[in-house]
């Protein structure tokens, strides 16, 4: 006489549902926070140890960092288009970052009060973004950690920024240098977990 196995739990169709949503989330943005990650990363590291102290290099500088960020974002809403998730969100960052790195340019003869505001302001909205996207976005407590972590550090350089006005333009553009290099740690480390978690979703 055969004894009927239990049968397994099968997984209900909201948990299904999510789980293949997670995976293309991951599938369609590992690459892209990995290359926005390296250029943030190499950026950062340059604006803090470079030896160049022209005002209107490191600003022009820190203003094409951001467009390059800008442009690799275009990339990532033709992606979400093609797999027709929402790219509302890539979009608005991308439309941001291009526009205060244009800015930056545009401004590069310009007061270093207007650096300043701009930089101090462009990270603190990425900062807040950052812990939002964390909290929201993620349940996974890792990458929780990476998004929350990197915007505290964004709004404390801001405030550091505001702060002080008096701040010398090549020691303020070395301090958002810092945050560069967090916020290119944060979207590679983000990517390579989101990589693995791919890896075993497969």
């Amino acid at each position: 006489m055969k004894i009927k196995q239990p049968a397994k739990p099968q997984k209900s169709a909201k948990s299904k549902k999510k789980t293949v949503t997670k995976r293309k989330y991951v599938e369609s943005h590992w690459v892209i926070f990995a290359l926005q990650g390296i250029i943030a990363l190499l950026a950062g590291a340059y604006l803090m140890f470079t030896n160049n102290s022209s005002v209107n290099h490191l600003v022009i500088t820190v203003g094409s960092v951001l467009i390059g960020l800008a442009i690799i974002e275009v990339f990532n809403i033709i992606i979400r288009r093609r797999r027709q998730h929402g790219w509302g969100i890539p979009l608005a960052v991308a439309i941001f970052e291009a526009a205060v790195g244009t800015t930056m340019i545009l401004a590069s003869d310009q007061s270093h009060i207007v650096h300043i505001a701009l930089l101090a302001g462009y990270t603190l909205v990425r900062g807040v973004a950052s812990i939002f996207i964390g909290f929201v976005s993620f349940t996974n407590m890792t990458n929780r950690f990476f998004w929350v972590a990197c915007g505290m550090v964004g709004c404390i350089i801001a405030f550091i920024i505001f702060a002080d006005a008096g701040l010398s333009e090549t020691t303020f553009v070395k301090i958002f240098g810092t945050f560069l290099m967090v916020l290119g740690l944060t979207n590679v480390f983000f990517a390579i977990h989101s990589r693995d978690e791919l890896k075993k979703a497969k």
